[in-house]
Formats: structure tokens, sequence, C-alpha cells
């Protein structure tokens, strides 16, 4: 087991005194609620439950929320709500993640890179809800504070960070095709995926239309880094082992750091509980520890 390093206490932004779960106080709901107004439009009606019936749970649920994501506050995590929150349909989720993206300084075209990747897994039953709760929203969207730093300093935009070399201008998947994409996934994560592999002798057009939405998905803004970040978060909350493999592979050749795919693991475990975290120790813990300690 290793050393347990005690961490500072982290005051929640909503004005809740996490240390006592049992109480909470006329003041402490003014400022919760406020904080909630302000950010997100309205009140979690989650919340409103647990405050009406049982207020400790909303405390004890949000001394975990602080401690998914380390360094500093931006962008990143909520985008991969919103991103997860368009593949099962929550419009609700969607339509507040947006507000609260708005107020980090996302821009319109961060949203949309993100919803395009989310499109890819949601299919038209999450797309439906989110399109319809996004759509108000960016019709006339203005980022809040658009000169602030919204994602960590060294990620960059590049919209041919996931160009494999594939000739997109015929739908049928050729062998010079083939060979550019297995030479993409050696270079970049040392090995080919399973379901390439698959694809390619089953169905190789298939592929190729698989691989035109995923390298065209980020053209407005997002970070490249934002792609695996995103595959590891919706990966660890549906438990899949290959795709949090692959994606803490291109995590590393795209020079994330150890503390950003940790909150992109661990911010998942909000929806699939912290047993999620038993495939991810399973099949990514000699990578993880390969990343950079920052």
């Amino acid at each position: 087991m290793p050393e347990l390093v005690p961490e500072p206490h982290r005051p929640e932004p909503g004005g809740l005194d996490l240390r006592q779960p049992e109480q909470v106080s006329a003041a402490e709901l003014d400022k919760f609620r406020e904080f909630y107004a302000a950010t997100k439009g309205s009140m979690n009606r989650s919340y409103e439950f647990w405050l009406e019936f049982r207020q400790d749970v909303v405390k004890r649920h949000k001394a975990r929320t602080v401690q998914w994501s380390y360094g500093e506050k931006d962008a990143t995590q909520i985008l991969s709500m919103i991103h997860q929150y368009a593949i099962v349909g929550f419009a609700d989720g969607v339509d507040y993640e947006i507000r609260l993206a708005n107020k980090l300084g996302a821009l319109r075209s961060d949203i949309l890179d993100t919803l395009s990747i989310a499109f890819i897994h949601a299919g038209h039953p999450g797309m439906y809800p989110a399109g319809g709760a996004a759509a108000p929203l960016l019709r006339d969207y203005q980022a809040v504070q658009a000169d602030r730093v919204r994602f960590p300093k060294e990620w960059t935009f590049d919209p041919d960070a996931f160009r494999s070399g594939m000739d997109f201008t015929g739908m049928e998947c050729t062998p010079a095709d083939l060979a550019a994409l297995t030479a993409w996934y050696q270079e970049k994560i040392g090995e080919v995926p399973r379901h390439v592999t698959f694809l390619a002798k089953y169905r190789p057009d298939l592929l190729k239309a698989y691989r035109n939405r995923y390298e065209h998905a980020i053209s407005e803004s997002l970070p490249a880094q934002m792609m695996p970040y995103l595959q590891l978060h919706y990966n660890t909350y549906r438990g899949f082992d290959d795709g949090i493999r692959e994606n803490l592979l291109l995590a590393r050749a795209f020079g994330m750091t150890r503390t950003q795919v940790l909150n992109a693991v661990l911010s998942a475990v909000l929806h699939a509980g912290a047993n999620a975290l038993d495939i991810v120790d399973r099949v990514g813990e000699d990578l993880i520890e390969s990343f950079p300690d920052t």
C-alpha cells in the first residue's frame, strides 16, 4: 500500500462547509443556491430533493466531487460531462454543463467539437435530447471569459493530429488506406487495436467510414488531447478495458501527464462507481505509472 499523503482541505465553491455534513445552515443553503443560479442557471434538482429530505447526502456527495480533479479549474472536466451527458441523452445535464462551460471561458466551437465526438457513441437516442438542449444556448452563445485559460497550457489545437493518411475522397477502403491506418496506430500507440483488425478483415469500408468521422470530429478549436481525455472518461464509465488501454496509450503519445489522465478516469466515478477503477487498475496500472508525475 503506498504511503498516504494528506491533502489540504478543499472548500466547496458553492458555499457548503463539507467538514460538517450533519449541519447545514440557512446561510450555507442560500450561498449554495446562489452559486448554482449564477453558474448553471438553476439549482440541480437532485440536490433540491436531498436538501429537503436528507441534507447530509448532498454534503457527502460534494465532498467526493471536490477530490476528482487536481490542478487549475478549467473547461476540461466540464466538457467531459457534456460529452457523457450527450451520449446518455441527459438533456438537463447538457444544458447546465454548457452554461458552466461558458462561465469557464469555453468557446462555442469547443462545445461543438465535444458534441461532434459524443455523436460517435450517442447516435440519435443521445443526440435528440442533447441537441434539443444545446441548440438554444449555442445559437446566441458568447463566452463570458473568452480570454480565460480553457485548457492545460501545453495542450494544443491540431486538426491534423488524427489524420491517418487514408484517402477519404473515395468510400472504398484500399490496401493503401489500410497500410496508412496501421502505420498511424503503430506510430501513435505502438499497436493496432483489435476492432481495427476485425473491421479490416470483415468490413474494411465500414472501418474507413468510422475513421472518417473520428479523424474529423475535432475541427474548430478543441485541443487534440481532449480526444483521449473524453474517451478515457467514457470508457471508464462503461467499463471497457480495451478502450481504456487504447486511450491511455494515445494520451501518452500526446504528452499528457499522470494528473491529467487520472482526472479523466476518476471523474467517471460519479456515474460508474468506484468499482470501475478495478478495470482501470487491471489494464492500465503500468501505463499510468509511465506518465510524467505532474
